[in-house]
């Protein structure tokens, strides 16, 4: 199995990692991420910086290479930093941190998404998984607030679904999913695990034989699945 992890310096995408070295038998693992990364990690890694460029040139190399991937992993997201954090209300809405959101959570992945057609066999049952959120639901919106990040997981969401579409008509086989990890240990959610019940604050590990399960299963909603940690779908 060849696997392209991008993304691939998060906590969750390393401990995703380890799952795959032991639960396959030598899978080639090709990493791309914005961080410093262990090359002992993979048997390939490129760094960028998620531009239009960095990511054409690093697209262009795997298929000049002639890279053909089963398993395609965006571990991409963020939610704050020093600088931002989630808007309760309206009246403390923060364009320039939903831009910021936007180019971490939506173009980040949809660069990608123009180059992948070249990355996967037609006929191969491949699968392509997008971490996402719940929070990205429209149908699941019961608390309001939180509008740059909700937002930029709803856009997160329609863009998939409509590559996913597309992607089809060239590769029927291909299955994209939309993974919900749930409230996962990571510096991502740590201001806010003050409010998630012990049992529902998982740690990475978890997660990734969680992600590794789902993977192995034959998903029935194609091209494209919107699912949580528990494998249950989650509505749109």
């Amino acid at each position: 199995m060849k696997y392209l992890i991008i993304g691939a310096s998060s906590i969750i995408a390393q401990a995703f990692i380890r799952e795959l070295k032991a639960q396959t038998l030598a899978p080639e693992i090709v990493t791309v991420s914005r961080q410093k990364y262990l090359a002992q990690s993979s048997s390939e890694h490129f760094p960028t910086d998620y531009s239009i460029e960095s990511t054409a040139l690093i697209a262009k190399t795997l298929a000049d290479i002639g890279h053909k991937f089963d398993q395609i992993v965006f571990f991409n997201g963020q939610l704050h930093n020093d600088t931002y954090a989630p808007e309760k209300r309206i009246s403390r809405f923060d364009e320039s941190y939903f831009q910021w959101l936007l180019q971490c959570n939506v173009l980040s992945q949809v660069r990608w998404f123009q180059y992948l057609p070249s990355l996967i066999d037609r006929q191969s049952f491949a699968k392509i998984t997008v971490f996402s959120a719940r929070i990205g639901s429209l149908e699941d919106n019961h608390s309001g607030g939180w509008y740059s990040y909700r937002m930029s997981k709803a856009a997160l969401n329609m863009a998939t679904k409509s590559f996913a579409i597309e992607l089809a008509r060239t590769h029927p086989n291909t299955q994209t999913i939309l993974f919900h990890p749930g409230t996962t240990d990571t510096p991502l959610s740590k201001p806010f695990q003050h409010n998630v019940a012990s049992d529902k604050l998982f740690e990475p590990e978890f997660v990734a034989k969680q992600l590794y399960q789902l993977q192995q299963k034959e998903m029935l909603d194609k091209p494209v699945c919107f699912v949580d940690w528990q494998h249950q779908t989650i509505k749109w």
